[in-house]
């Protein structure tokens, strides 16, 4: 049986369906429509201008300074929520909820939102075309989430099955699906042109699969795990060495030049470390409420919280190291239109 979609969007379209209108959200009330400008720089030309913004205040009081957190499927948000890390705060958060980085990156680029969730790639993408942000903070997983999912009737049995057939990759060019792509073709003895790739946002994408349209899709969690419900197979996920594992908090260089946001940035990153630790020492309490939260079944849930990080710290050299290989390999092959290097977009007074 098909599973619906997680994130409660009513914006789950490709791209030629896009609206020129999108809504927002405040609190918890829409407070009505802002029309999309059409002046986009490099960086959204190169995305797939989706998704809302919808935040919800959190904590605070009305007065106080309001921080809004960029956010992607609800993550970021159920894991603070579950852990009980936001109390307190002498701020007001807002959460922004995203399909993916794509449309978040978007939203980080308007002034909309002064933090996002990203893997490594995304992230990079969109340094690369010159979003004003900076790395503040790095997550870290084992790279489960991200996979290549075939339908289980498919005759795709090894990465060389690949060649010559169209891959789905979720959800824009310069996804760390993408990236995953391009590692296990290369390990491979293939080509990145040896194979059709549609870029498709997830939820699009997860519809098109479960109904047997799609029958390889390149993703990450909550998707990949819904996709595996659905009836598909891993051919290959992230772990070994095959992507990262590294994820970002970024943000945006207007926050971090307003003190008082800084700081409260600060404060919730060490929030957030906390709520890592507190997922890591409690799955199963942090699976249930995951399922709750998400309109996920249990299984799903688990998977989800299996492959997610597993801790919240600074961005070391050996997180930079390794990023920079990631980013080196996806602009020797075009994926990246500039040579991004890690260390100078990296702010590391910001986390301690």
């Amino acid at each position: 049986m098909p599973f619906s979609n997680p994130i409660k969007s009513r914006r789950i379209r490709s791209a030629a369906e896009l609206p020129e209108e999108t809504h927002f959200r405040r609190g918890c009330g829409r407070i009505g429509k802002q029309r999309r400008s059409k002046r986009f720089s490099a960086i959204v030309s190169a995305l797939l201008l989706a998704g809302g913004l919808a935040a919800c205040g959190q904590s605070g009081a009305q007065g106080q300074l309001t921080l809004t957190l960029g956010d992607q499927a609800n993550g970021l948000q159920t894991l603070m929520t579950a852990a009980h890390v936001l109390d307190g705060t002498n701020y007001q958060v807002k959460w922004a909820e995203f399909q993916g980085a794509a449309p978040l990156f978007q939203a980080m680029q308007g002034g909309q939102v002064d933090t996002g969730t990203a893997a490594d790639l995304p992230t990079l993408q969109a340094i690369s075309g010159k979003l004003p942000i900076k790395l503040v903070s790095a997550l870290q997983g084992s790279g489960a989430g991200t996979a290549i999912l075939v339908r289980g009737d498919s005759s795709v049995h090894s990465v060389a099955d690949l060649k010559g057939k169209t891959v789905v990759v979720s959800s824009a060019r310069g996804s760390v699906a993408e990236y995953l792509l391009a590692k296990v073709l290369q390990d491979n003895g293939l080509k990145f042109s040896d194979v059709t790739v549609q870029y498709v946002l997830p939820t699009a994408a997860q519809a098109a699969f479960n109904s047997g349209q799609t029958e390889i899709w390149a993703t990450f969690d909550p998707y990949h795990s819904i996709g595996l419900a659905s009836g598909g197979r891993v051919l290959v996920d992230g772990t070994q060495g095959r992507v990262s594992g590294v994820g970002f908090i970024s943000a945006a260089e207007s926050s971090l030049a307003d003190p008082a946001k800084k700081a409260a940035i600060t404060d919730f990153l060490q929030r957030l470390t906390r709520a890592e630790a507190w997922a890591t020492a409690n799955p199963d309490q942090y699976a249930q409420v995951y399922a709750k939260t998400n309109s996920v079944a249990p299984d799903i849930a688990k998977k989800v919280v299996e492959h997610g990080q597993t801790a919240a710290g600074p961005v070391t050299p050996q997180v930079v190291t390794t990023v920079q290989g990631v980013a080196d390999l996806m602009h020797g092959i075009g994926a990246l239109p500039t040579d991004v290097r890690v260390a100078d977009v990296t702010d590391t007074s910001v986390y301690h």
